[in-house]
């Protein structure tokens, strides 16, 4: 979706993003911290995109930054499970 808006004039970063946010769902869903982490550094680069993008229109940051930021609170809230989903996995690996 990012590169059709792209391709319709909008802006790269749509790209970027939903590469990043991809590749850290990803990595979440195989139990890593690093995907939390991965969409918290895409969710704060969007802060600045959308700035600059549309300055400090109240309406027009709202569809920018109303969603990623509602996920990046669900997203710090399973940090806590990441880490203990990885403890679990680096314990099975040294009985293994």
């Amino acid at each position: 979706m990012g590169t059709e808006l792209a391709l319709l004039g909008g802006s790269l970063y749509y790209i970027l993003a939903g590469t990043a946010i991809i590749a850290g769902g990803i990595l979440m869903l195989r139990g890593s911290v690093a995907g939390a982490l991965l969409y918290l550094l895409a969710w704060l680069l969007t802060w600045p995109w959308a700035l600059w993008e549309v300055g400090f229109d109240g309406w027009g940051l709202l569809p920018r930054l109303l969603g990623p930021t509602l996920i990046a609170v669900l997203v710090v809230l399973t940090i806590p499970v990441l880490r203990h989903l990885q403890k679990i996995a680096m314990a099975e690996k040294d009985i293994a």
